[in-house]
């Protein structure tokens, strides 16, 4: 009996053993999920990653900013341009993630390999502080509203040498593919608009001469297995088209980001758009790279049938993360979903020429943040919360960069703190002594290392 106990025993420490080991990169435990944040921390919003800790009475465990490569140049007058860091995430005294969205504005040709390099360095800083990394390259490839969107082939070959570049320095990184949730595919994108032949090809996946929600969304930009580590979709409620007023969503709504299945409430009964879950979950954990719903401050358009009564934000919040974040029945379904990211964010948005000032966040409005709290406790087992980390002291390599987005109506450019807290990473007192103690490859780190000294200082 004892030899069989012992036995048992063994055979439970070895199969847990295989479980964790056969984790990706970042991905918690089978049965639980990350809940990240990406906040507003520019000068007019004020909001931190430490504020929002403190609202919701937990430490989340990942925050997100995002920065375009090449690098803006940095403005010393405005504050605008550089690169993003986690300075205010280490201001939570947390192990919290840093999770870096990079866009390249000027276009999938303009990176060189410099600016991988360079990226790849700064990344690896994180890490070196204590600090798990996603990296989110070229989000949202499958719409046309970023200059590198349906453009699939190069998107494939660029991706490729990214991934490989970023490995090679940072090789714990992360790296998330993170298309537009297909629900509403293929986005008014027709043939004409796609002026590569090969591409144009590509994105008529069924090869019936028309783009409409018979083509698979995803599949002509997927890189294959071995250059992905996670992926993800970006994934909004913003009402009914032109998404100018307020109106619940329908029960299963947050389901359509991984089903492709959106529910009509009209005669048709619903549309079958590319299915995200069972394909691209199965294999990688996958998360919702960034989620909301909007309640619009300046609506318009208001319906005028009878029986319509525009709800108040704490109505249409709650039905948000009530049908999928505070949901179980939703969490067991989709139990390789390993991440939430809210998008804590108040902007203008136009859809249909129509600008409304819509309001993402859950945590800004005392009702509605009193409600979310409160559901949230009812699942936060589910949840994995960030730990306690003492705030590196300065000139011990904590980078001071800060993920602050500048202003604007459209993305968010990142910004730098003006008065440094901490001595940089890429500042030249600190470089030499840090960059020796990584194990990452000479020609890497040369090339790491004259990017951030041109960009930074």
């Amino acid at each position: 009996m004892i030899a069989a106990a012992l036995l048992l025993s063994l055979l439970s420490v070895a199969a847990a053993q295989n479980a964790t080991t056969s984790l990706a990169l970042n991905e918690p435990p089978d049965g639980q999920l990350y809940l990240g944040a990406w906040i507003d921390t520019g000068v007019s919003s004020g909001d931190s990653p430490l504020a929002f800790n403190s609202r919701i009475g937990r430490n989340a465990s990942w925050f997100q900013a995002s920065q375009n490569l090449p690098a803006d140049p940095y403005d010393d007058v405005t504050g605008t341009g550089g690169i993003i860091n986690a300075t205010k995430v280490f201001e939570t005294n947390t192990d919290a993630g840093v999770y870096v969205t990079v866009y390249p504005e000027d276009g999938l040709t303009a990176i060189s390999a410099q600016d991988y390099a360079g990226l790849g360095v700064q990344l690896q800083s994180y890490i070196t502080a204590g600090h798990a990394v996603f990296l989110r390259f070229a989000p949202e490839m499958n719409g046309n509203w970023d200059i590198w969107g349906t453009q699939p082939t190069l998107f494939k070959a660029t991706w490729k040498i990214m991934y490989e570049s970023i490995k090679a320095s940072c090789p714990s990184c992360a790296i998330v593919w993170s298309p537009n949730a297909a629900s509403g595919y293929p986005y008014g994108i027709t043939p004409d608009q796609i002026s590569n032949a090969t591409d144009r090809a590509a994105l008529d996946t069924n090869g019936d001469g028309i783009y409409d929600s018979n083509d698979d969304a995803y599949a002509p930009y997927y890189p294959g297995d071995e250059y992905v580590d996670w992926t993800g979709v970006s994934y909004y409620y913003k009402g009914i088209y032109p998404n100018s007023y307020n109106v619940i969503q329908q029960p299963g709504y947050m389901a359509t980001a991984m089903t492709g299945w959106l529910q009509d409430t009209g005669d048709d009964g619903g549309v079958q758009y590319t299915e995200f879950y069972d394909t691209y979950c199965s294999k990688k954990p996958c998360m919702i790279s960034e989620s909301g719903a909007a309640w619009h401050v300046n609506q318009t358009q208001i319906p005028t049938y009878d029986g319509f009564v525009s709800p108040n934000q704490e109505q249409l919040e709650s039905a948000w993360w009530e049908d999928g974040i505070t949901n179980l029945t939703f969490l067991e379904k989709f139990p390789r979903l390993k991440m939430i990211m809210l998008f804590e964010w108040e902007k203008v948005e136009t859809d249909n020429d129509i600008p409304t000032l819509r309001d993402f966040r859950l945590t800004n409005n005392s009702a509605v943040l009193g409600g979310f709290t409160q559901d949230l406790e009812n699942v936060a087992q589910r949840y994995v919360w960030a730990n306690y980390l003492p705030m590196p002291k300065s000139g011990s390599g904590s980078p001071d960069q800060v993920p602050m987005p500048q202003e604007t109506v459209h993305r968010a450019t990142p910004y730098r703190a003006s008065t440094p807290t901490s001595i940089s990473l890429f500042s030249s007192d600190a470089l030499t002594s840090t960059l020796l103690g990584w194990t990452t490859g000479v020609a890497v780190v040369a090339s790491g290392f004259a990017l951030g000294a041109s960009l930074i200082l």
